[in-house]
């Protein structure tokens, strides 16, 4: 646009030369079409440098680390008239390791609803994000721009490769997620406790012999039995290829949890070293487990978790613990 403005600068000076020096009626003609152009360029180009708009998008939304993915810019002119020159200064940011890539987009003769592709990094793993820092529409001659507002950012997740591992031997006996505590509403079973009855409480459950002999209602109730609660843990800092295996290694292990039905919980420290819990039973779940572990910033050195012992328990009791390494994971009842 600098270059335009130079370029009409020095034709405005020549026509005022040549009008100087030519008082004819083709000198006027130059000077006064020489004058009216920028306001007649303006003029003409206001309707759809105002309404122009932005929007980012993913192609797909979700993807495995490694895939061919999308970004696509599509502008929006209501007026229905091109634009001249469109000009965009995009960021894409992987949120998980910070890796930035600045690119400068521009579009020439835009009409309604162009989409422009360009092509997004899939490396490594994270939660990718396309942002506009700048946009800024021109008029026909380039002499004169406004400003675009700014869209909302596009995201894109890059998922791990899960790893193909069996699921883990885990002990029985105590855990920490309890059978539901209406299990008496489904009849009693071998072992149960007594209690006194409560309104509500099916009479099936109700223990006649011993009501009679107490001269008051008591009813079985199914004994809470524990559940062995696998903890995945791990340490969630390091360079992009180690937190890469450290990922792959994790939905693996989940997906291979829940395909022998074991709901299980995933623990890390994030940037400032708090304890992030996510309680992972079902595909919903794992996805939202990794849009945390994936869309903010991991360190290149942090606290480990054997640092943190008081961590290591589940919100239920003791857990049986799945640590996950670059090399591999190892089990210890905790």
């Amino acid at each position: 646009m600098a270059l335009r403005r130079v370029v009409y600068g020095l034709t405005l000076t020549g026509v005022l030369l040549f009008y100087a020096t030519n008082e004819n009626y083709l000198a006027q003609f130059l000077l006064a079409l020489c004058a009216a152009l920028p306001a007649a360029s303006l003029a003409l180009s206001l309707p759809g440098m105002l309404g122009c708009r932005l929007a980012l998008s993913a192609a797909p939304a979700a993807l495995e680390r490694g895939g061919e993915g999308r970004w696509q810019v599509s502008v929006d002119v209501p007026a229905g008239l091109p634009l001249s020159r469109l000009t965009v200064r995009l960021t894409g940011e992987n949120l998980l390791t910070g890796e930035r890539e600045y690119r400068r987009l521009v579009l020439s003769g835009v009409s309604r609803r162009r989409p422009a592709p360009l092509a997004v990094p899939t490396t490594h793993c994270g939660l990718l994000e396309l942002r506009v820092e700048r946009a800024w529409v021109c008029d026909y001659l380039g002499l004169v721009s406004l400003p675009v507002a700014i869209p909302r950012p596009a995201r894109m997740l890059c998922r791990p490769i899960p790893a193909d591992l069996p699921p883990p031997s885990l002990p029985e006996g105590l855990g920490a997620r309890p059978a539901p505590r209406n299990a008496a509403r489904l009849g009693p079973g071998e072992d149960y406790d007594l209690r006194e009855y409560r309104p509500g409480d099916p009479m099936r459950s109700v223990h006649w012999k011993l009501s009679s002999k107490w001269d008051e209602l008591i009813v079985r109730e199914r004994a809470e039995t524990l559940v062995p609660l696998p903890l995945l843990t791990l340490d969630r800092f390091g360079p992009p290829e180690l937190l890469d295996q450290l990922l792959d290694k994790l939905l693996g292990l989940s997906r291979a949890l829940l395909g022998v039905q074991r709901p299980h919980a995933v623990l890390w420290l994030d940037l400032d070293g708090r304890a992030q819990l996510r309680a992972v039973s079902d595909e919903k779940q794992l996805t939202d487990c990794l849009l945390d572990l994936l869309g903010t910033p991991a360190p290149l050195s942090g606290t480990a978790l054997d640092d943190r012992p008081d961590l290591l328990r589940g919100p239920d009791g003791p857990v049986f613990r799945i640590h996950i390494a670059p090399e591999g994971g190892d089990g210890d009842d905790r």
